[in-house]
């Protein structure tokens, strides 16, 4: 008759280190980025004097601007 071990398994270290996630850096919440984006849309279009046209070239510029900005 065999005898079963009872000895416990431990993980492998590369599943323990999986476990542990780097930290999340922080992050606005999607109003607040909306609403940096619309102002600095807004600046721009008073830059050039409101001319329509240009509306998206504005919103697109500005988001890009903000979401390129680096977090504290």
């Amino acid at each position: 008759m065999a005898v079963k071990s009872l000895r416990k398994v431990r993980p492998l270290k590369q599943e323990a280190d999986a476990a542990v996630q780097p930290p999340v850096p922080p992050t606005i919440a999607d109003d607040e980025l909306r609403q940096q984006i619309a102002e600095a849309a807004y600046y721009r279009a008073q830059q050039r004097g409101f001319s329509p046209g240009y509306e998206l070239e504005d919103w697109l510029a500005a988001e890009e601007k903000i979401r390129s900005a680096p977090r504290p």
